[in-house]
Parts: C-alpha cells; sequence; structure tokens
C-alpha cells in the first residue's frame, strides 16, 4: 500500500463521515439529499482505492509467478 494510499483514504473516510453528519444535521431537504451524496460517493470512491490495491497486490503476484 502506498502512502497517497493512506492518505487518499484516510481524507476519503474523512469526507464520508463529514457528509453523514451534514445529513444528520439537515434542516431541510436540499442539505440532507446533498450529505448523503457525498456520503455515497467517498465510500465508492474508498472502494475504488481498495480495488486498485488489490489489482496491484494480483498483478504482482502473477508478474513473479510468470518469471
Amino acid at each position: 500500500m502506498t502512502p497517497s494510499s493512506v492518505i487518499f483514504g484516510t481524507i476519503g473516510v474523512l469526507m464520508a463521515l463529514i457528509g453523514l453528519l451534514m445529513a444528520a444535521a439537515a434542516k431541510d431537504d436540499a442539505f440532507y439529499i446533498a450529505g448523503l451524496i457525498m456520503f455515497v460517493a467517498f465510500v465508492l470512491f474508498l472502494f475504488t482505492l481498495v480495488k486498485r490495491h488489490f489489482d496491484a497486490a494480483d498483478a504482482a503476484r502473477k508478474d513473479d509467478a510468470g518469471h
């Protein structure tokens, strides 16, 4: 896992939590929906980071097995 993945993962978790807090404290529908969209977007971003990590690990394993 690269340091940039850790940094972006930490930022993604914080932004997802901010989205949830924004939705929880919303006084109108616009902020509620925006908070939920923000949460879902950053959760998808985090899943993408996890996928990239495992794809890189699989590629490295296949390269090692091929030689």
